[in-house]
């Protein structure tokens, strides 16, 4: 009988390509891994990952049991949600991966709701990237991930994962009161603070800019975006900021929002895998992330 948590880390050294990855996810030392999975060679009787440079990939043999991994995570899944669903109550915990702007905008909300409603439900939060969400909500890190998509910048769409639309939040092109300026047309001499490369925020700001005209002049480069709010308050720079962050700062002093040729939204997802998504814990916390969606306050710019 093969142990179920030597498969799974089978399967997450499949998913991420090296013992060090995979370990990485499982937060466990790579020796451990390692370990782990000579012993299930051993129970194999056979080898069950090949070198082919620096990655792993399966033999036939891991192929078929990584295989049966998956169908027995499943249907672990579905026996978690016709377990709950014979209780009538959502309990349990619940983990989710979110990225900063909806942690400060529905997490408190979201909190408040479920304390009122489903009281038994408990939250484990931990603030990620949506793209690194995604694979991790796949592979059973998280149950959930809180991921957005920009126009025209689309999530991946993993077929085993469940897509619930949460809300769409309105973007803004915004500098500071004192530079004169209504139209974003005119920031293109201002300094511009966007975060790092490789964010989609990113991209998409740069191809607004462009649409305007002009390649914006990044000057700083920072992942925070209430110190980009911060930096356009104090006069130094323009920026993209979502309505999630225009309803979540503490004052929009000195701070105008520019006209544009059309008004932009990003949309937010709750994604759970398939076989959970309907479990009466994962179900109370996305009826709660909704209605925090729905009960956010409004920004001056809503106004």
């Amino acid at each position: 009988m093969y142990d179920i948590r030597r498969l799974n880390m089978l399967l997450e050294v499949h998913e991420r390509g090296t013992v060090a990855a995979a370990a990485k996810t499982l937060h466990l030392t790579s020796s451990a891994v390692s370990q782990q999975l000579s012993q299930l060679e051993k129970e194999a009787g056979t080898p069950l990952l090949t070198h082919v440079g620096r990655r792993l990939q399966l033999t036939a043999a891991g192929q078929v049991l990584v295989d049966g991994t998956r169908s027995v995570l499943k249907e672990f899944d579905s026996m978690k949600t016709a377990m709950e669903r014979l209780s009538g109550e959502p309990a349990g915990t619940v983990r989710i991966a979110i990225f900063q702007s909806a942690a400060l905008a529905l997490l408190p909300l979201t909190l408040e709701h479920l304390q009122q409603h489903a009281p038994q439900v408990t939250l484990h939060v931990v603030q990620i990237e949506p793209e690194i969400g995604l694979s991790l909500t796949k592979s059973r890190e998280f149950d959930l991930t809180i991921a957005e998509t920009y126009p025209s910048y689309y999530i991946p769409e993993i077929p085993e994962l469940a897509y619930d639309l949460i809300a769409e939040d309105p973007l803004y092109a915004i500098t500071a009161e004192d530079a004169g300026i209504m139209h974003l047309k005119q920031a293109s001499e201002i300094p511009w603070v966007l975060e790092n490369k490789g964010n989609t925020s990113r991209e998409w700001a740069i191809n607004l800019c462009r649409s305007e005209g002009f390649d914006p002049k990044i000057q700083y480069e920072i992942d925070d975006v209430m110190t980009h709010v911060h930096l356009v308050q104090a006069g130094y720079t323009a920026a993209v900021i979502p309505g999630f962050i225009a309803r979540t700062a503490q004052n929009l002093d000195n701070i105008t929002m520019l006209k544009t040729s059309h008004q932009y939204h990003r949309k937010i997802y709750a994604v759970s895998r398939e076989e959970n998504s309907e479990q009466l814990s994962i179900t109370a916390v996305k009826t709660a992330l909704k209605w925090a969606a729905q009960h956010k306050k409004n920004s001056a710019f809503d106004q």
